[in-house]
Protein backbone atom coordinates (compact mmCIF):
# COMPACT_ATOMS: atom_id res chain seq x y z
CA UNK A 1 0.00 0.00 0.00
CA UNK A 2 2.95 2.91 0.80
CA UNK A 3 4.32 1.42 -2.40
CA UNK A 4 1.09 2.37 -4.40
CA UNK A 5 0.61 5.61 -2.46
CA UNK A 6 3.91 6.39 -3.27
CA UNK A 7 3.19 5.67 -7.38
CA UNK A 8 0.26 8.11 -6.99
CA UNK A 9 1.80 10.78 -4.96
CA UNK A 10 4.38 10.84 -7.88
CA UNK A 11 1.60 10.58 -10.62
CA UNK A 12 -0.17 13.73 -9.42
CA UNK A 13 3.08 15.52 -9.02
CA UNK A 14 3.75 14.57 -12.79
CA UNK A 15 0.25 16.00 -13.79
CA UNK A 16 0.68 19.51 -12.03
CA UNK A 17 4.14 19.92 -13.83
CA UNK A 18 2.62 19.40 -17.16
CA UNK A 19 -0.29 21.44 -16.45
CA UNK A 20 1.69 24.72 -15.23
CA UNK A 21 4.88 24.13 -16.69
CA UNK A 22 3.88 22.50 -20.14
CA UNK A 23 5.27 19.59 -20.00
CA UNK A 24 7.03 17.46 -16.72
CA UNK A 25 10.67 17.21 -16.68
CA UNK A 26 12.75 13.82 -16.97
CA UNK A 27 13.53 13.53 -13.46
CA UNK A 28 9.86 13.48 -12.54
CA UNK A 29 9.30 10.91 -15.10
CA UNK A 30 11.77 8.74 -13.97
CA UNK A 31 10.24 9.30 -10.02
CA UNK A 32 7.01 7.82 -11.77
CA UNK A 33 8.89 5.04 -13.32
CA UNK A 34 10.65 4.09 -10.46
CA UNK A 35 7.72 3.94 -7.98
CA UNK A 36 6.06 1.76 -10.66
CA UNK A 37 8.85 -0.58 -10.34
CA UNK A 38 8.73 -0.54 -6.80
CA UNK A 39 5.20 -1.19 -6.76
CA UNK A 40 5.49 -4.33 -9.18
CA UNK A 41 8.07 -5.66 -6.73
CA UNK A 42 5.40 -5.61 -4.16
CA UNK A 43 2.98 -7.44 -6.24
CA UNK A 44 5.21 -10.03 -6.96
CA UNK A 45 5.41 -10.80 -2.86
CA UNK A 46 2.04 -11.51 -2.69
CA UNK A 47 -2.24 -10.55 -3.01
CA UNK A 48 -3.05 -7.35 -1.78
CA UNK A 49 -6.98 -6.87 0.24
CA UNK A 50 -8.00 -2.99 0.83
CA UNK A 51 -10.89 -2.46 2.52
CA UNK A 52 -12.22 1.81 3.08
CA UNK A 53 -14.39 2.54 5.83
CA UNK A 54 -14.98 6.47 6.59
CA UNK A 55 -10.97 7.37 7.21
CA UNK A 56 -10.17 4.06 7.64
CA UNK A 57 -7.62 1.71 5.48
CA UNK A 58 -8.15 -2.38 6.37
CA UNK A 59 -5.15 -3.85 4.83
CA UNK A 60 -5.56 -7.00 4.76
CA UNK A 61 -6.77 -7.08 8.66
CA UNK A 62 -4.73 -4.44 9.82
CA UNK A 63 -6.30 -0.86 10.37
CA UNK A 64 -5.00 2.33 9.63
CA UNK A 65 -6.90 5.27 10.70
CA UNK A 66 -6.27 8.83 9.64
CA UNK A 67 -8.60 11.75 11.68
CA UNK A 68 -8.31 13.92 8.45
CA UNK A 69 -6.70 14.78 5.24
CA UNK A 70 -3.98 17.01 6.75
CA UNK A 71 -3.49 14.90 9.78
CA UNK A 72 0.11 14.18 11.24
CA UNK A 73 1.47 11.32 10.23
CA UNK A 74 4.33 9.01 10.16
CA UNK A 75 3.68 7.96 6.60
CA UNK A 76 2.06 11.11 4.87
CA UNK A 77 1.57 9.48 1.51
CA UNK A 78 -0.66 6.74 3.11
CA UNK A 79 -2.56 9.77 5.14
CA UNK A 80 -3.42 11.42 1.23
CA UNK A 81 -4.33 8.41 -0.15
CA UNK A 82 -6.64 7.99 2.28
CA UNK A 83 -7.86 10.68 1.70
CA UNK A 84 -8.06 10.24 -2.15
CA UNK A 85 -9.86 7.21 -1.78
CA UNK A 86 -12.46 8.53 0.43
CA UNK A 87 -13.38 11.46 -2.15
CA UNK A 88 -13.38 9.25 -4.99
CA UNK A 89 -15.90 6.91 -2.79
CA UNK A 90 -13.94 3.93 -2.70
CA UNK A 91 -15.26 0.67 -1.03
CA UNK A 92 -12.23 -1.34 -1.80
CA UNK A 93 -9.15 -2.34 -3.54
CA UNK A 94 -8.14 -6.38 -4.24
CA UNK A 95 -4.55 -6.27 -5.93
CA UNK A 96 -3.80 -9.94 -7.35
CA UNK A 97 -0.39 -11.46 -6.87
CA UNK A 98 2.46 -11.02 -9.93
CA UNK A 99 -0.55 -7.73 -11.64
CA UNK A 100 1.27 -6.54 -14.80
CA UNK A 101 2.91 -3.09 -14.24
CA UNK A 102 0.26 -1.93 -17.02
CA UNK A 103 -2.52 -2.83 -14.74
CA UNK A 104 -0.62 -1.09 -11.63
CA UNK A 105 -0.39 2.03 -13.21
CA UNK A 106 -3.94 2.19 -14.48
CA UNK A 107 -5.10 1.90 -10.96
CA UNK A 108 -2.73 4.55 -9.49
CA UNK A 109 -3.90 6.76 -12.41
CA UNK A 110 -7.34 6.31 -11.08
CA UNK A 111 -6.48 6.90 -7.58
CA UNK A 112 -4.40 10.00 -8.43
CA UNK A 113 -7.97 11.39 -10.13
CA UNK A 114 -9.20 14.53 -8.21
CA UNK A 115 -12.75 12.87 -8.60
CA UNK A 116 -14.37 9.81 -10.81
CA UNK A 117 -15.50 11.92 -13.44
CA UNK A 118 -12.30 12.82 -14.14
CA UNK A 119 -10.98 9.80 -14.78
CA UNK A 120 -10.37 8.55 -18.58
CA UNK A 121 -12.39 5.87 -20.31
CA UNK A 122 -11.59 3.36 -22.11
CA UNK A 123 -13.35 2.51 -26.17
CA UNK A 124 -11.10 -0.02 -27.33
CA UNK A 125 -13.19 -1.90 -29.47
CA UNK A 126 -11.06 -5.05 -28.38
CA UNK A 127 -11.44 -4.59 -24.57
CA UNK A 128 -11.88 -8.45 -22.82
CA UNK A 129 -12.86 -9.48 -19.33
CA UNK A 130 -9.24 -9.22 -18.90
CA UNK A 131 -8.67 -6.34 -19.53
CA UNK A 132 -9.40 -3.13 -18.21
CA UNK A 133 -13.58 -2.41 -18.10
CA UNK A 134 -14.67 1.17 -16.92
CA UNK A 135 -14.24 4.05 -14.78
CA UNK A 136 -17.12 5.15 -13.26
CA UNK A 137 -19.69 6.56 -15.29
CA UNK A 138 -23.05 4.14 -14.35
CA UNK A 139 -24.30 4.86 -11.02
CA UNK A 140 -25.88 1.46 -11.06
CA UNK A 141 -22.00 0.14 -11.63
CA UNK A 142 -20.49 -1.18 -8.58
CA UNK A 143 -17.13 -1.72 -9.93
CA UNK A 144 -14.98 1.42 -10.77
CA UNK A 145 -12.24 -0.28 -12.31
CA UNK A 146 -11.63 -4.32 -13.13
CA UNK A 147 -8.68 -5.73 -15.21
CA UNK A 148 -7.52 -9.56 -14.84
CA UNK A 149 -5.57 -8.47 -11.65
CA UNK A 150 -7.03 -5.22 -10.38
CA UNK A 151 -10.36 -4.61 -8.71
CA UNK A 152 -11.39 -1.56 -7.62
CA UNK A 153 -15.26 -1.43 -5.99
CA UNK A 154 -17.51 1.15 -5.09
CA UNK A 155 -18.40 1.88 -1.48
CA UNK A 156 -21.45 -0.18 -0.68
CA UNK A 157 -24.78 1.14 -2.15
CA UNK A 158 -27.06 2.48 -0.13
CA UNK A 159 -30.47 0.35 -0.63
CA UNK A 160 -33.49 -0.86 1.00
CA UNK A 161 -33.43 -4.32 0.90
CA UNK A 162 -37.36 -4.42 0.90
CA UNK A 163 -37.97 -1.78 -1.43
CA UNK A 164 -38.82 -3.76 -4.65
CA UNK A 165 -39.29 -2.76 -8.57
CA UNK A 166 -42.83 -0.60 -7.93
CA UNK A 167 -44.12 -2.66 -11.10
CA UNK A 168 -46.41 -4.71 -10.69
CA UNK A 169 -46.66 -3.38 -6.98
CA UNK A 170 -49.79 -4.86 -5.97
CA UNK A 171 -48.39 -8.54 -6.57
CA UNK A 172 -45.12 -7.94 -4.74
CA UNK A 173 -46.98 -5.82 -1.81
CA UNK A 174 -49.18 -8.67 -1.66
CA UNK A 175 -45.98 -11.73 -1.03
CA UNK A 176 -44.10 -9.07 0.94
CA UNK A 177 -47.66 -9.02 3.58
CA UNK A 178 -48.22 -12.65 3.05
CA UNK A 179 -47.82 -14.26 7.03
CA UNK A 180 -50.11 -17.74 6.19
CA UNK A 181 -49.40 -20.51 4.09
CA UNK A 182 -52.23 -19.86 1.81
CA UNK A 183 -51.34 -16.24 1.56
CA UNK A 184 -48.11 -17.21 0.65
CA UNK A 185 -49.38 -19.55 -2.21
CA UNK A 186 -52.39 -17.15 -3.66
CA UNK A 187 -49.49 -14.31 -3.91
CA UNK A 188 -46.90 -16.38 -5.80
CA UNK A 189 -49.32 -17.27 -8.31
CA UNK A 190 -50.21 -13.67 -8.71
CA UNK A 191 -46.13 -13.46 -9.40
CA UNK A 192 -46.74 -16.29 -11.88
CA UNK A 193 -48.94 -14.41 -14.21
CA UNK A 194 -46.95 -11.64 -13.88
CA UNK A 195 -43.87 -13.31 -14.77
CA UNK A 196 -45.83 -14.81 -17.94
CA UNK A 197 -46.94 -11.42 -19.35
CA UNK A 198 -43.81 -9.68 -18.78
CA UNK A 199 -42.03 -12.50 -20.39
CA UNK A 200 -44.18 -11.94 -23.32
CA UNK A 201 -43.26 -8.19 -23.24
CA UNK A 202 -39.28 -8.88 -22.92
CA UNK A 203 -39.30 -7.04 -19.45
CA UNK A 204 -36.60 -8.20 -18.29
CA UNK A 205 -36.81 -5.31 -15.08
CA UNK A 206 -40.15 -7.05 -13.80
CA UNK A 207 -38.61 -10.32 -14.23
CA UNK A 208 -36.20 -9.16 -11.73
CA UNK A 209 -38.27 -8.11 -9.77
CA UNK A 210 -39.82 -10.41 -9.12
CA UNK A 211 -36.57 -12.81 -8.91
CA UNK A 212 -35.34 -10.52 -6.23
CA UNK A 213 -38.67 -10.84 -4.15
CA UNK A 214 -39.16 -14.81 -4.24
CA UNK A 215 -35.34 -15.12 -3.57
CA UNK A 216 -35.66 -12.63 -0.49
CA UNK A 217 -38.82 -14.52 0.91
CA UNK A 218 -37.02 -17.81 0.41
CA UNK A 219 -34.47 -16.49 2.68
CA UNK A 220 -37.08 -15.94 5.66
CA UNK A 221 -40.04 -18.26 5.28
CA UNK A 222 -40.03 -21.64 7.36
CA UNK A 223 -40.54 -24.70 5.94
CA UNK A 224 -44.07 -25.97 4.93
CA UNK A 225 -46.21 -25.77 1.71
CA UNK A 226 -45.53 -21.73 2.23
CA UNK A 227 -42.05 -22.99 1.10
CA UNK A 228 -42.76 -24.92 -1.49
CA UNK A 229 -44.84 -22.24 -3.55
CA UNK A 230 -42.05 -20.22 -3.15
CA UNK A 231 -39.85 -23.23 -4.34
CA UNK A 232 -42.03 -23.30 -7.17
CA UNK A 233 -42.23 -19.71 -8.46
CA UNK A 234 -38.23 -19.89 -8.46
CA UNK A 235 -38.47 -22.67 -10.70
CA UNK A 236 -40.59 -20.94 -13.11
CA UNK A 237 -38.15 -18.02 -14.10
CA UNK A 238 -35.58 -20.82 -14.77
CA UNK A 239 -37.32 -21.63 -17.89
CA UNK A 240 -35.26 -20.74 -20.86
CA UNK A 241 -37.56 -17.28 -21.58
CA UNK A 242 -37.04 -15.94 -18.18
CA UNK A 243 -33.78 -17.21 -17.65
CA UNK A 244 -32.54 -15.54 -20.58
CA UNK A 245 -34.37 -12.13 -19.39
CA UNK A 246 -32.81 -12.44 -16.04
CA UNK A 247 -29.39 -13.01 -17.70
CA UNK A 248 -29.85 -9.55 -19.42
CA UNK A 249 -30.44 -7.73 -15.88
CA UNK A 250 -27.27 -8.93 -14.71
CA UNK A 251 -24.72 -6.23 -15.90
CA UNK A 252 -26.80 -2.85 -14.49
CA UNK A 253 -27.86 -4.86 -11.28
CA UNK A 254 -27.42 -3.65 -8.16
CA UNK A 255 -28.15 -7.42 -6.55
CA UNK A 256 -26.37 -9.10 -8.65
CA UNK A 257 -25.29 -11.85 -5.80
CA UNK A 258 -28.93 -12.68 -5.80
CA UNK A 259 -29.58 -13.18 -9.49
CA UNK A 260 -26.24 -15.53 -9.80
CA UNK A 261 -27.60 -17.21 -6.74
CA UNK A 262 -30.93 -18.19 -8.68
CA UNK A 263 -29.17 -18.98 -12.20
CA UNK A 264 -27.21 -21.22 -10.37
CA UNK A 265 -30.22 -23.13 -9.78
CA UNK A 266 -30.59 -23.88 -13.26
CA UNK A 267 -27.25 -25.42 -13.76
CA UNK A 268 -25.63 -25.94 -17.20
CA UNK A 269 -28.92 -24.03 -18.18
CA UNK A 270 -27.68 -20.81 -16.55
CA UNK A 271 -24.05 -20.92 -17.50
CA UNK A 272 -24.96 -21.68 -21.22
CA UNK A 273 -27.45 -19.10 -20.97
CA UNK A 274 -24.62 -16.53 -19.80
CA UNK A 275 -22.30 -17.56 -22.32
CA UNK A 276 -24.04 -16.45 -24.91
CA UNK A 277 -24.73 -13.13 -23.44
CA UNK A 278 -20.65 -12.95 -23.52
CA UNK A 279 -20.46 -13.93 -26.61
CA UNK A 280 -22.37 -11.08 -28.17
CA UNK A 281 -22.16 -8.21 -25.35
CA UNK A 282 -20.84 -5.17 -26.85
CA UNK A 283 -19.84 -2.83 -24.20
CA UNK A 284 -17.05 -3.99 -20.69
CA UNK A 285 -19.25 -3.64 -18.16
CA UNK A 286 -21.86 -6.37 -19.70
CA UNK A 287 -18.49 -8.32 -20.47
CA UNK A 288 -17.07 -8.29 -17.35
CA UNK A 289 -20.64 -9.40 -15.70
CA UNK A 290 -21.01 -12.68 -17.76
CA UNK A 291 -17.99 -13.35 -17.24
CA UNK A 292 -17.78 -13.24 -13.11
CA UNK A 293 -21.34 -14.94 -13.36
CA UNK A 294 -19.63 -17.55 -14.94
CA UNK A 295 -16.87 -18.20 -13.03
CA UNK A 296 -19.29 -17.93 -9.62
CA UNK A 297 -21.89 -20.37 -10.89
CA UNK A 298 -18.95 -22.68 -11.55
CA UNK A 299 -20.48 -25.42 -13.99
CA UNK A 300 -20.50 -26.25 -17.43
CA UNK A 301 -16.49 -26.40 -17.74
CA UNK A 302 -17.20 -29.06 -21.22
CA UNK A 303 -18.95 -26.17 -22.90
CA UNK A 304 -15.97 -24.07 -22.90
CA UNK A 305 -13.48 -26.70 -23.98
CA UNK A 306 -15.94 -26.95 -27.24
CA UNK A 307 -15.44 -23.09 -27.34
CA UNK A 308 -11.69 -23.35 -27.24
CA UNK A 309 -12.02 -24.42 -30.74
CA UNK A 310 -14.36 -21.80 -32.25
CA UNK A 311 -12.99 -20.31 -35.35
CA UNK A 312 -13.77 -16.65 -33.65
CA UNK A 313 -10.48 -15.42 -31.90
CA UNK A 314 -12.75 -13.69 -28.94
CA UNK A 315 -14.86 -16.96 -28.25
CA UNK A 316 -11.46 -18.67 -27.55
CA UNK A 317 -10.10 -16.46 -25.50
CA UNK A 318 -12.86 -15.81 -23.32
CA UNK A 319 -12.98 -19.38 -22.74
CA UNK A 320 -9.63 -19.87 -21.89
CA UNK A 321 -9.34 -17.32 -19.65
CA UNK A 322 -13.07 -19.13 -18.09
CA UNK A 323 -11.42 -22.01 -17.49
CA UNK A 324 -8.01 -20.80 -16.08
CA UNK A 325 -10.66 -18.33 -13.64
CA UNK A 326 -12.65 -21.46 -12.86
CA UNK A 327 -9.42 -23.88 -11.92
CA UNK A 328 -10.53 -26.33 -13.98
CA UNK A 329 -6.34 -27.57 -14.03
CA UNK A 330 -7.25 -30.97 -16.44
CA UNK A 331 -7.69 -28.26 -18.73
CA UNK A 332 -4.34 -27.38 -19.23
CA UNK A 333 -3.42 -30.16 -22.03
CA UNK A 334 -6.18 -28.45 -23.94
CA UNK A 335 -5.14 -25.38 -23.96
CA UNK A 336 -1.38 -25.95 -24.38
CA UNK A 337 -1.44 -25.88 -28.14
CA UNK A 338 -3.18 -22.55 -28.26
CA UNK A 339 0.25 -21.24 -26.86
CA UNK A 340 1.51 -21.19 -30.40
CA UNK A 341 -1.65 -19.87 -31.99
CA UNK A 342 -0.99 -16.97 -34.14
CA UNK A 343 -2.93 -14.54 -32.55
CA UNK A 344 -1.16 -12.61 -29.36
CA UNK A 345 -4.90 -12.13 -28.07
CA UNK A 346 -5.60 -15.61 -27.58
CA UNK A 347 -1.72 -16.73 -26.51
CA UNK A 348 -2.12 -13.95 -23.96
CA UNK A 349 -5.54 -15.28 -22.72
CA UNK A 350 -3.77 -18.85 -22.68
CA UNK A 351 -0.95 -17.73 -21.28
CA UNK A 352 -2.73 -16.19 -18.14
CA UNK A 353 -4.97 -19.04 -17.61
CA UNK A 354 -2.07 -21.32 -17.60
CA UNK A 355 -0.19 -19.00 -14.94
CA UNK A 356 -3.55 -19.50 -12.81
CA UNK A 357 -3.87 -23.27 -13.26
CA UNK A 358 -0.47 -23.97 -11.77
CA UNK A 359 -0.07 -27.28 -13.28
CA UNK A 360 3.21 -28.80 -13.97
CA UNK A 361 2.32 -29.45 -17.43
CA UNK A 362 1.48 -25.20 -17.93
CA UNK A 363 4.52 -23.92 -16.31
CA UNK A 364 6.89 -25.96 -18.08
CA UNK A 365 5.28 -24.94 -21.23
CA UNK A 366 5.18 -21.43 -20.10
CA UNK A 367 9.16 -21.74 -19.69
CA UNK A 368 9.22 -22.52 -23.35
CA UNK A 369 7.86 -19.19 -24.25
CA UNK A 370 10.11 -17.24 -23.04
CA UNK A 371 11.10 -15.93 -26.55
CA UNK A 372 7.74 -15.45 -27.65
CA UNK A 373 7.38 -12.25 -30.02
CA UNK A 374 5.08 -10.54 -27.29
CA UNK A 375 6.45 -8.81 -24.66
CA UNK A 376 3.14 -9.80 -21.86
CA UNK A 377 3.58 -13.86 -23.09
CA UNK A 378 7.39 -13.49 -22.24
CA UNK A 379 6.44 -11.61 -19.02
CA UNK A 380 4.45 -14.49 -17.60
CA UNK A 381 6.64 -17.12 -19.06
CA UNK A 382 9.63 -15.47 -16.71
CA UNK A 383 6.76 -15.51 -13.84
CA UNK A 384 6.59 -19.06 -14.36
CA UNK A 385 10.32 -19.75 -14.04
CA UNK A 386 9.99 -18.25 -10.52
CA UNK A 387 6.96 -20.94 -9.20
CA UNK A 388 6.60 -24.00 -7.51
CA UNK A 389 5.26 -26.38 -9.68
CA UNK A 390 7.02 -26.67 -12.57
CA UNK A 391 9.69 -28.28 -11.63
CA UNK A 392 11.30 -31.85 -14.18
CA UNK A 393 12.28 -34.71 -11.50
CA UNK A 394 11.90 -32.97 -8.39
CA UNK A 395 14.53 -29.91 -9.88
CA UNK A 396 13.33 -26.43 -10.64
CA UNK A 397 13.72 -24.96 -14.19
CA UNK A 398 17.59 -24.20 -14.79
CA UNK A 399 18.34 -20.60 -14.98
CA UNK A 400 20.90 -20.15 -17.30
CA UNK A 401 17.49 -20.69 -20.13
CA UNK A 402 16.29 -17.27 -18.08
CA UNK A 403 19.78 -15.67 -18.44
CA UNK A 404 20.45 -15.97 -21.43
CA UNK A 405 16.70 -14.54 -22.70
CA UNK A 406 17.83 -11.50 -20.21
CA UNK A 407 20.26 -10.67 -22.66
CA UNK A 408 18.06 -10.28 -25.45
CA UNK A 409 15.54 -8.96 -23.30
CA UNK A 410 14.68 -5.29 -24.89
CA UNK A 411 11.77 -4.65 -22.67
CA UNK A 412 12.07 -3.22 -19.34
CA UNK A 413 8.71 -4.81 -17.92
CA UNK A 414 9.79 -8.56 -18.75
CA UNK A 415 13.31 -8.08 -17.92
CA UNK A 416 12.66 -7.20 -14.76
CA UNK A 417 10.03 -9.58 -14.00
CA UNK A 418 13.23 -12.12 -15.43
CA UNK A 419 15.20 -10.86 -12.49
CA UNK A 420 12.60 -11.32 -9.59
CA UNK A 421 12.02 -14.67 -11.30
CA UNK A 422 15.85 -15.75 -10.73
CA UNK A 423 15.51 -14.55 -7.19
CA UNK A 424 12.33 -17.50 -6.91
CA UNK A 425 14.82 -19.64 -8.73
CA UNK A 426 17.19 -19.06 -5.55
CA UNK A 427 19.79 -21.76 -7.42
CA UNK A 428 23.49 -21.16 -7.46
CA UNK A 429 23.82 -20.11 -10.83
CA UNK A 430 20.85 -17.38 -10.45
CA UNK A 431 22.62 -15.69 -7.96
CA UNK A 432 26.29 -15.50 -9.41
CA UNK A 433 23.74 -14.10 -12.46
CA UNK A 434 22.33 -11.84 -10.14
CA UNK A 435 25.47 -10.57 -8.58
CA UNK A 436 26.90 -9.77 -11.94
CA UNK A 437 24.30 -8.17 -12.39
CA UNK A 438 24.37 -6.04 -8.93
CA UNK A 439 27.94 -5.46 -8.49
CA UNK A 440 29.86 -4.06 -11.32
CA UNK A 441 33.50 -5.34 -12.31
CA UNK A 442 36.40 -3.15 -12.01
CA UNK A 443 36.53 -3.67 -15.66
CA UNK A 444 32.84 -2.61 -16.53
CA UNK A 445 33.43 0.61 -13.67
CA UNK A 446 36.48 1.63 -15.91
CA UNK A 447 35.06 1.31 -18.88
CA UNK A 448 31.95 2.99 -17.74
CA UNK A 449 29.33 0.35 -19.26
CA UNK A 450 27.67 -0.68 -15.95
CA UNK A 451 24.26 -1.15 -16.32
CA UNK A 452 21.64 1.14 -15.82
CA UNK A 453 20.11 2.07 -12.17
CA UNK A 454 16.69 0.36 -12.06
CA UNK A 455 18.39 -3.18 -13.50
CA UNK A 456 21.29 -3.14 -10.28
CA UNK A 457 17.98 -2.40 -7.80
CA UNK A 458 16.33 -5.25 -9.17
CA UNK A 459 18.53 -7.52 -9.07
CA UNK A 460 19.90 -6.47 -6.04
CA UNK A 461 16.30 -7.08 -4.38
CA UNK A 462 16.14 -10.57 -5.86
CA UNK A 463 19.41 -11.58 -4.25
CA UNK A 464 17.71 -10.53 -1.05
CA UNK A 465 14.78 -12.35 -1.88
CA UNK A 466 17.01 -15.88 -2.79
CA UNK A 467 19.25 -15.47 0.04
CA UNK A 468 18.14 -12.59 2.70
CA UNK A 469 20.45 -11.97 5.41
CA UNK A 470 23.54 -13.94 3.21
CA UNK A 471 23.23 -10.54 1.32
CA UNK A 472 24.18 -8.25 3.79
CA UNK A 473 28.00 -8.59 2.96
CA UNK A 474 26.97 -7.81 -0.50
CA UNK A 475 24.42 -4.76 0.59
CA UNK A 476 27.64 -3.51 2.27
CA UNK A 477 29.34 -3.35 -0.20
CA UNK A 478 27.35 -0.93 -1.96
CA UNK A 479 26.32 1.36 0.75
CA UNK A 480 28.19 3.82 -1.13
CA UNK A 481 28.12 3.05 -4.63
CA UNK A 482 28.87 5.41 -6.80
CA UNK A 483 24.92 5.19 -8.21
CA UNK A 484 22.89 7.22 -5.94
CA UNK A 485 19.53 5.27 -6.27
CA UNK A 486 21.18 1.62 -5.87
CA UNK A 487 23.25 3.19 -2.45
CA UNK A 488 19.68 4.34 -1.58
CA UNK A 489 18.36 0.95 -2.25
CA UNK A 490 21.13 -0.66 -0.42
CA UNK A 491 20.46 1.90 2.50
CA UNK A 492 16.44 0.53 2.15
CA UNK A 493 17.22 -3.27 2.38
CA UNK A 494 19.60 -3.31 4.72
CA UNK A 495 17.69 -1.39 7.33
CA UNK A 496 14.67 -3.79 6.47
CA UNK A 497 17.17 -6.85 7.05
CA UNK A 498 18.25 -5.22 10.28
CA UNK A 499 15.82 -3.50 12.03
Amino acid sequence: MRALALLVDRLTNLAAMASTAGAPDDTAVMAVRDALRQLAARSREGPMLCRVRNNTLDIDGTALTVSSARATSNDAAITRLTHRVNVLGIGSITVREGAAPGELLTLARLLAQQSVSDAPRSSSESETPTMVAAFGGDPLANEMLRTWSVLVTRAALVRDDETMISTPGSALAKLAAARTDDATIGAVRMLTDVVNEAQLRGDAVVIEGVARALMARLRVIGSGVGRVAIEGGIRRLLRPGALDLLARCLPRSTDRGTLLQLMARAGDAGVETLIGHLLIADDAIGRRAFFDGIVAIDVGSLMLFELLRDSRWYVVRNAAALLGEMGVEHADVAMLPLLAHTDDRIRIAVARALMRLRTPKALQALHAKIDDTTAEVRRLSAAAFGLAGGAVGGLRPPAARLSAALEREADEDVALEMLAALGRLGSADAVQRLLRIAVPTSQELAAGSQRDSWVRVAALEALVRARGHAMLVVIETLLTDADAEVAGAAVRLRDILTP
